[in-house]
């Protein structure tokens, strides 16, 4: 799989994690979501991907969730409030193919 194919990947699954988190599915707690997100960040097929990956949009925004889970100074809800706008960011979503605004498809937050 192309460096860029797991990069988009692992934007899907991030998406589909946070989704986890929203009060009408609520299936995993602030901390252990935190903690999903470091283990896919730092996994190596995802480290690899970005190293050989060139400056995409893909990469920027899957660089911008690890900047985000690695800034120990925020807490667990602030960290989540952080990766909800960088992927839920609608040129994002648009560039996935994805519906516009999945927070509020789901409730607010």
């Amino acid at each position: 799989m192309s460096s860029e194919r797991i990069i988009v990947e692992a934007i899907k699954v991030a998406q589909d994690l946070l989704c986890q988190n929203l009060p009408a599915v609520q299936k995993v707690s602030d901390a252990a979501l935190v903690m999903r997100f470091r283990e896919l960040v730092r996994s190596q097929a995802i480290r690899s991907a970005l190293e050989r990956s060139s400056d995409t949009f893909f990469a920027f925004a899957l660089r911008a969730v690890e900047r985000v889970i690695s800034d120990q100074s925020r807490t667990n809800r602030e960290m989540i409030n952080r990766l909800w706008e960088v992927l839920n960011d609608p040129h994002l979503n648009e560039a996935l193919g994805n519906p516009h605004n999945r927070r509020k498809m789901f409730g607010p937050h």
